[in-house]
């Protein structure tokens, strides 16, 4: 006589499918984190939009998209994150660049020596004598990545995101 099948395998495929349908939803979206000056803020990734750097200066108004209908992340497209898990959050995304600040004081020889050390290529300086940087970094979470990277060094007294936000009309 054959024993019958054990219901517990069914359960625990239905139980693990029903746990992976909420991890993809927006509201159990993986948590990030940026610097902003020496406060760590929190980050949500929305699941539901992603942005989109691809398309010309001109036409920055239009970056958000549904996420179903990107074809995957590739070298021109960001997730789309939140500052709190509540979908009406303002969004940001990450077009490229990590805006760093160095010592006001620091020499021009040493702070080429810093950049270089951390391997980082000047995109331009923001206002002059500031030690504010606007450095180069990939589009989407690796330019997020460097950011924390960069101000976790201890190296820089600040380094943040290049971060993007829609206009607000006043």
């Amino acid at each position: 006589m054959r024993p019958t099948p054990s219901p517990r395998p069914a359960l625990l495929v239905a139980l693990l499918a029903g746990w992976l349908l909420l991890a993809a939803s927006p509201a159990f979206a993986q948590q990030h984190y940026w610097y902003d000056g020496a406060v760590r803020r929190p980050l949500w990734s929305d699941a539901a939009l992603v942005a989109d750097f691809s398309v010309p200066v001109a036409e920055k108004s239009r970056v958000l998209r549904p996420a179903a209908l990107s074809k995957g992340p590739d070298a021109s497209t960001s997730p789309v994150f939140r500052d709190s898990r509540d979908s009406q959050a303002r969004p940001r995304a990450l077009p490229g660049g990590v805006i760093v600040t160095t010592a006001t004081d620091m020499t021009e020889d040493a702070r080429r020596s810093l950049f270089a050390r951390h391997g980082l290529q000047t995109v331009r300086e923001l206002g002059a004598g500031t030690g504010r940087w606007l450095v180069a970094g990939p589009v989407g979470i690796g330019s997020l990545e460097l950011a924390n990277r960069l101000y976790e060094s201890g190296d820089f007294a600040g380094a943040s995101p290049n971060w993007w936000q829609p206009r607000t009309r006043k």
